[in-house]
């Protein structure tokens, strides 16, 4: 009994681990794949001081990595003047609540996200906080926060300018659940007064309104132009500048499309090996079994027990340990895709946990039939041999 016990346990960690890698590499992948793609389709220009595109793409699009630099904020208006653009939205980090990135632009940033509660923004020191910051650190409408300087916790804390929590976003699934916004004059008010604090001589005056739009700097400008005769000029006119970055999104977010599809083949290709694998193992162990229980089955021809039914419960308690295999499989993928939303987010990866994808229960079907194939090879063998017969 303890053999067969062993043996049982066996079979259903060999499924287990075959069927949560599987899951894992499929639901991620395509998580990150459709964040991807939606973030990418919102604007067709991105206009920020030179460096790597890359860097800039996921800066803006995704929340992480580190800004390239400061351009100034009169930029967004000469935009907006050009006649060539539908919105030209500022966009400025530096500082982090609890290493979430405070994000500094305007509202139209968030003009296609829905409040979950409260209100948008609309004045300086104000904040609107995504749902996964919300949820894990227990904010609402009208609690205050403190925010830090740096994109990490280990900043110096802004304690003597809190922001008012004003609204909180509904779930979007994106890097949107893992930051806060404010307007970009907040930004700049926050480091006017980190800067006096830490003695800058340049000096600000005390009392000064942030709103010294024209005289800031912010880290780049999000476009929507109004077609792609006003695309192709706008990146006429702006490539020229030795100074500034201008970048089509969905150009450079493809460019990491491209890498992460070959990340998911790897990975698949992994699985497949997991796969063939997992066949032999649990082969093995089927045949085992029915080789141990053949004393068994002599006994059961003995008192009249007709082969087939002597098949169907071997097929039977195959098919249940792979059933709860299964079972337990989806409850560990997602399981550690719960464990795993948190260090993804610094990456600007937001995962819903509780996603199942159509093509998760294809996944578990084929590997319930590949499970039990073994056992029903192994048993019409035995079906054909005289049921008196010691093997």
């Amino acid at each position: 009994m303890a053999t067969r016990k062993a043996k049982l346990v066996m079979t259903a960690l060999s499924v287990i681990i075959t069927a949560s890698v599987a899951l894992l590499a499929y639901n991620i992948s395509t998580q990150v794949s459709e964040g991807i793609v939606n973030t990418a389709a919102k604007y067709d220009i991105i206009i920020g001081p030179a460096g790597s595109a890359t860097q800039l793409a996921m800066n803006t699009m995704f929340f992480t990595d580190k800004p390239l630099g400061t351009i100034p904020y009169a930029l967004v208006s000469e935009l907006e003047n050009s006649g060539l653009v539908n919105a030209a939205i500022p966009f400025s980090m530096g500082d982090s609540y609890n290493a979430a990135p405070i994000v500094g632009a305007d509202a139209r940033l968030l003009e296609d996200k829905a409040l979950q509660s409260g209100a948008m923004f609309a004045a300086p020191m104000e904040a609107v906080v995504g749902w996964d910051v919300a949820r894990q650190y227990g904010l609402a409408p009208g609690d205050a926060i403190v925010t830090s300087h740096g994109l990490d916790a280990d900043g110096a804390a802004h304690g003597d300018h809190p922001l008012t929590v004003t609204g909180i976003l509904r779930r979007t699934d994106t890097a949107y659940d893992n930051a806060v916004f404010t307007p970009v004059s907040t930004v700049w008010a926050l480091h006017d007064h980190g800067d006096k604090g830490h003695g800058d001589e340049a000096g600000h005056d005390e009392h000064e309104s942030p709103d010294h739009a024209e005289g800031g700097e912010i880290c780049a400008v999000l476009v929507r132009s109004t077609g792609f005769s006003a695309y192709t000029r706008l990146t006429d006119i702006y490539s020229g500048r030795s100074d500034l970055l201008i970048i089509n999104p969905n150009t450079v977010l493809r460019e990491v499309m491209n890498n992460v599809d070959l990340s998911r083949r790897i990975v698949y290709l992994l699985c497949g090996v997991i796969l063939v694998m997992n066949l032999f193992v649990v082969s093995a162990i089927a045949l085992l079994s029915l080789v141990d229980a053949r004393r068994e089955v002599a006994l059961m021809r003995l008192i009249g027990i007709g082969m087939g039914r002597i098949n169907r419960l071997y097929l039977l308690e195959n098919a249940l340990t792979a059933l709860v295999a299964m079972a337990l499989s989806l409850g560990l993928t997602h399981l550690c895709l719960l464990l795993a939303r948190r260090f993804l987010a610094t990456m600007g990866i937001a995962l819903n946990a509780s996603r199942i994808y159509p093509m998760e229960w294809a996944i578990l079907l084929a590997l319930f039939l590949l499970s039990i194939l073994p056992t029903t090879v192994a048993i019409s063998s035995m079906a054909r041999r005289d049921g008196m017969e010691q093997f």
